[in-house]
């Protein structure tokens, strides 16, 4: 599956690393859907994905980050870039863990994810299937 794409809508926006940006960003992101006309459980696939990688940023990395969606044919990639050069840690699976969920469930939802590492940071993303 290619990643890349060169859609005509986006979103692709700056934000402070503070719990209340994800809440903001769902609601950005649900409203970018119901636009592109995506809903029931490809958008709620999304609006998860979207949610992991941001409290992500948030809870670790601690940095200001860039929120990208884009609409890419059959799938919608999400990438989370941010300021950190910590390595991305999958923690295995503990079911009677209340956190250490994300990356698995990211995993687990889309066609494919990754890390790329660069100078400033890294970025996080996802491809989910529409």
């Amino acid at each position: 599956m290619r990643t890349d794409c060169d859609p005509t809508v986006e979103l692709d926006e700056a934000h402070a690393p503070t719990p209340a940006a994800t809440a903001e960003i769902r609601r950005t992101v649900r409203d970018l859907l119901t636009q592109w006309r995506i809903g029931g459980t490809a958008a709620e696939d999304i609006l998860l994905v979207v949610h992991e990688l941001v409290a992500n940023v948030v809870d670790h990395a601690r940095t200001p980050f860039r929120l990208a969606v884009k609409l890419c044919g059959s799938f919608v990639k999400v990438s989370v870039h941010d300021e950190s050069c910590r390595p991305v840690v999958v923690r295995e699976l503990d079911p009677l863990s209340t956190r250490g969920r994300g990356l698995p469930l990211i995993a687990a939802i889309a066609d494919k994810w990754g890390c790329q590492e660069q100078p400033d940071g890294k970025t996080v993303w996802a491809a989910i299937p529409v």
